[in-house]
């Protein structure tokens, strides 16, 4: 099939789908109420709120992705540009507005959503906004709105770009097409070689290697401040394992390990502690009534000011971190780190922050979204593989009972992260080429 015809049949698509994707903008409103706010920038209207001619657009689809982008937009920022920062989720918006919230105050900086990839809603989308460069986060590759940047000589580099083997196969899979949208970024600069040599694969020579943005992300001092002063509220010899960023399924496969971890070692019961994250916070209230079902006492970490928190942490509670945007905190009050999505085959979340803070981290084996680092992390003895249930239950305990590893682990996780900085110097050398 040529690429006009595939071309043709994904906008039919879209536009069949788009009655539908309404409808589950309102259903998912029900739980996140800001899935129904803004729905007309989703189509394309916009007030536009920059008028400079120097207009960046970014776009970081969600939490992660407007994370790692804010070492990036921050240098744009304070080289005078205005940003346009578009997502596609709430959680992403909400992020973007406490991150940026002074360049928002003083209009150097809007958030808005991305349109749906229909052509008409895209073209609304370039002629209300004066773009003199685009930036699209890691994987977020929609056809029409790369062909259309293209035909309006708008340089368009997809940034901190990653490339699954997987991803790679279903791409090739469309022949000349998938080419065609890809080779029609002006520069895809990739996170790793191995991203690089993926794009490679698919006919591409426009790629650069700059390394990955989330190893430039600032620690939030703030936050470990909090958590520093609540450590000091709690028992000298407490140590707390942190279950971050979960996804369904996974809180289920941690908690069985935590219950197998203190049946086996009883003696950890007085000093041992289990906090869990989970990932999306339409989840927290799922999650709460699963975890209670373990008869251990849970408590929800939104509902306790500090001091609250730290007797329940002492009395042996296991804490659900059912708050967004503390991050920072979770990470900086735990001795151990298990992240979440890659207990189960989803590709694994971000863990750099947490070697950032000298957490040793304990993966699971599905870590495709960073394939490099989590091997490079393994490598440098930052993090511990495990396999399976029985593996994470003894993983737990070692790092629990061993103070000279977790320590060792430690400092080698803060290493990893220093040695792998860099990469926003880099895509801003990018960047300047463009001006």
């Amino acid at each position: 099939m040529s690429t006009r015809a595939i071309l043709w049949l994904y906008e039919f698509f879209w536009v069949l789908a788009l009655p539908t994707a309404l409808i589950r903008l309102f259903w998912k409103g029900r739980i996140q109420k800001g899935y129904r706010q803004h729905i007309a920038e989703r189509l394309g209207f916009y007030e536009s709120k920059l008028h400079s001619k120097k207009i960046i657009w970014v776009h970081a689809v969600s939490v992660g992705e407007t994370r790692a982008s804010a070492p990036l937009v921050n240098s744009l920022l304070e080289d005078g540009f205005q940003i346009l920062l578009t997502h596609m989720t709430p959680t992403g918006r909400d992020t973007g507005a406490d991150i940026f919230s002074t360049a928002i105050a003083n209009g150097q900086l809007q958030l808005a959503y991305l349109p749906y990839d229909i052509s008409c809603l895209v073209r609304a989308f370039f002629k209300k906004f004066n773009i003199q460069l685009g930036l699209v986060m890691e994987t977020e590759v929609w056809p029409n709105l790369v062909l259309t940047a293209a035909k309006k000589e708008i340089p368009l580099l997809l940034v901190n770009a990653r490339l699954s083997e997987r991803s790679a196969r279903r791409v090739a899979q469309f022949g000349s097409a998938g080419t065609a949208i890809y080779g029609a970024f002006t520069q895809i600069l990739a996170q790793t070689a191995l991203d690089a040599k993926r794009y490679e694969s698919l006919g591409l020579d426009n790629i650069t290697v700059t390394g990955n943005l989330k190893f430039d992300v600032e620690i939030n001092a703030a936050q470990v401040d909090q958590a520093i002063q609540l450590r000091k509220l709690l028992p000298a010899n407490t140590r707390l394992i942190c279950a971050a960023s979960t996804r369904d399924g996974e809180e289920r496969i941690v908690m069985k390990a935590w219950l197998a971890l203190l049946e086996e070692a009883p003696e950890l019961k007085e000093y041992a502690r289990l906090l869990i994250v989970p990932r999306h916070p339409q989840r927290f209230d799922g999650v709460y009534q699963e975890l209670q079902s373990s008869q251990l006492e849970v408590v929800k970490r939104s509902q306790l000011s500090d001091p609250d928190l730290a007797q329940a942490i002492t009395r042996s509670a296991v804490t659900l971190g059912d708050s967004m945007g503390e991050m920072g905190f979770y990470y900086a009050l735990s001795d151990v780190v298990v992240m979440g999505g890659s207990l189960q085959p989803l590709g694994g979340q971000n863990f750099i922050e947490a070697c950032g803070l000298g957490r040793p981290i304990i993966l699971g084996e599905h870590t495709f979204n960073f394939q490099q680092a989590s091997h490079d992390a393994v490598e440098q003895e930052a993090a511990i593989r495990i396999g399976n249930l029985e593996e994470l239950t003894q993983a737990m305990k070692v790092l629990l009972q061993n103070d000279h590893l977790r320590e060792k682990m430690s400092v080698n996780a803060i290493d990893f992260a220093g040695q792998h900085a860099g990469a926003t110097q880099k895509i801003l050398a990018a960047i300047k080429s463009y001006q």
